[in-house]
């Protein structure tokens, strides 16, 4: 499952949100103006600064241009 960390009305979470469902037919979008899940990032010791912040499972990718690069590589593999 791919876990995309980011703010309504953000750009690149929407885009990254479009790419996950187009690779993985599914996410889940955790809206970093929840204090749950702000303090989570913080907990897990990501910044809040550039995002979104993308996770597949319990693995960091990273922000939208790394979860790209990630996906390029997976169709590049199949």
């Amino acid at each position: 499952m791919i876990y995309i960390y980011g703010t309504k009305g953000c750009q690149f979470c929407e885009k990254a949100k479009h790419k996950a469902n187009d690779m993985y037919g599914e996410y889940k979008f955790l809206d970093i103006g929840l204090t749950l899940y702000y303090n989570k990032l913080k907990e897990l010791n990501v910044s809040t600064n550039v995002l979104p912040q993308i996770f597949e499972d319990e693995r960091y990718v990273g922000t939208f241009y790394h979860f790209v690069k990630e996906c390029q590589l997976k169709m590049s593999e199949e």
